[in-house]
C-alpha cells in the first residue's frame, strides 16, 4: 500500500458495548450519536487535501455509524482504511462492496465476557469467517484484563471452533483500583506471554505476506507488561506521517494540543517534517512513528573532566 498519511480516527466515541477496561466512561459511550458529513463529503474532503491516506476507522464502534458501508466504499475509491470493531452488527454488505486490498487489516475485539451479558458467539463467528473467506486481513484479539487472563483458554477453546487463535492485547489504564500494565501479577504475564506466543506462531504466514505490519501491532505486547515507554522529547513523523482525526474533521497532531485545521474545512495543512514529541496517546502509533533516539554522548564523572583539565593545562597536551 502506498499512502501519505495515517489518520486514527475516532468517527465516534458512541458504542453498543459497555466493557469495564473501555478507555471511555459509560456517559461517552452512551452519547447520542452524531454525524458531520455525508459520506459523500468526507471522501471529497479527503480527497481534496490531495494526499493519500490510510484511515483507521475506530471509536466507539465504528459499525453503527449511519451509512457505515457507504462511508467505506467512498474512501476506499482512493484511500486505504482500517478498522477496529466489535463485529456486533452484520458485516455482509461491507464484505461484499469493499475491496480487501484497500483494507489494511480488521482488528476484531472478541470481548469474552461482556459478550456473555449479552448473546452468544454465533454473529462474531459469522463475521469473522465471512470476512476471511473474502479475503480480509482479520485480526481477532482479546483485551487480557486479569480475569479474562485466568480464562484465556476458555476463549480460545471457543475461537477455535473457526480455526482462530486469539491475540492478547496489554490492558492499559485504571481498571478497578489499579492501573496497568503495571498492575499485572507475575502469572498473568507468563499467561499473556504464552498466549501471545501461540498467536505470533498463527499469523506469521499471513503477516509474512501482508504489505506491511498492522499498525496496531500487537503482535509486540509482550515488551508492554511491565509499564509503557515513553516517548517524550523523541523526534516523530506525528503531524505529517501521522494524526489523530476527531469526528467533526478536526485533525491533532496526536493526543496533544497542537492543532493543523479541519479536513471538512478544508484548512488541514500537516506538518513540514518531524518534531519532538510533546505528547503521547497511543502507543502503537508512537512505535510505527517515533524516529529511534539518538545515542547519549558518554558522560564522565565530574572529578574525572577536573584532573582530566588540569592535565591538559599542566602539559599542554594529553599524553
Amino acid at each position: 500500500m502506498q499512502y501519505d498519511i495515517e489518520a486514527d480516527w475516532h468517527l465516534l466515541y458512541t458504542c453498543n458495548y459497555r466493557c469495564g477496561y473501555c478507555f471511555f466512561s459509560s456517559d461517552v459511550l452512551g452519547q447520542k450519536l452524531q454525524t458531520y458529513a455525508s459520506p459523500q463529503q468526507w471522501q471529497s474532503a479527503f480527497d481534496a487535501t490531495g494526499y493519500t491516506w490510510l484511515l483507521h476507522l475506530t471509536g466507539g464502534e465504528p459499525s453503527i455509524y449511519p451509512s457505515f458501508t457507504d462511508l467505506c466504499e467512498a474512501l476506499t475509491k482512493r484511500h486505504f482504511i482500517s478498522l477496529n470493531s466489535n463485529l456486533s452488527r452484520p458485516f455482509q454488505s461491507f464484505a461484499e462492496r469493499i475491496d480487501p486490498a484497500r483494507v489494511s487489516f480488521i482488528n476484531s475485539g472478541f470481548h469474552f465476557e461482556e459478550r456473555e451479558h449479552r448473546s452468544d458467539n454465533s454473529a462474531f463467528f459469522r463475521n469473522v469467517e465471512l470476512l476471511r473467506s473474502r479475503g480480509f486481513p482479520v485480526l481477532v484479539s482479546i483485551v487480557a484484563s486479569p480475569s479474562t487472563l485466568a480464562r484465556f483458554q476458555e476463549a480460545s477453546d471457543l475461537l477455535a471452533q473457526i480455526g482462530i487463535v486469539p491475540i492478547p492485547k496489554v490492558m492499559r489504564g485504571p481498571y478497578n483500583g489499579q492501573v496497568f500494565p503495571e498492575a499485572y501479577t507475575e502469572p498473568d504475564r507468563e499467561r499473556f506471554r504464552r498466549f501471545a506466543a501461540l498467536a505470533r506462531d498463527f499469523y506469521e504466514p499471513s503477516l509474512a505476506n501482508a504489505a506491511e505490519r498492522p499498525s496496531i501491532d500487537m503482535f509486540r505486547d509482550d515488551d508492554l507488561l511491565y509499564g509503557e515507554p515513553s516517548f517524550a522529547g523523541q523526534s516523530c513523523e506525528a503531524g505529517r506521517r501521522f494524526v489523530k482525526l476527531e469526528p467533526t474533521g478536526e485533525v491533532i497532531r496526536c493526543g496533544g494540543p497542537t492543532v493543523y485545521g479541519n479536513v471538512l474545512a478544508g484548512t488541514f495543512k500537516r506538518a513540514r517534517g518531524p518534531k519532538p514529541c510533546n505528547t503521547q496517546a497511543c502507543v502503537y502509533f508512537c512505535q510505527k512513528y517515533a524516529k529511534p533516539a539518538a545515542p547519549r554522548p558518554r558522560s564522565f564523572a565530574p572529578e574525572f573532566l577536573t584532573r582530566f583539565s588540569e592535565f591538559i593545562g599542566a602539559t599542554g597536551k594529553p599524553n
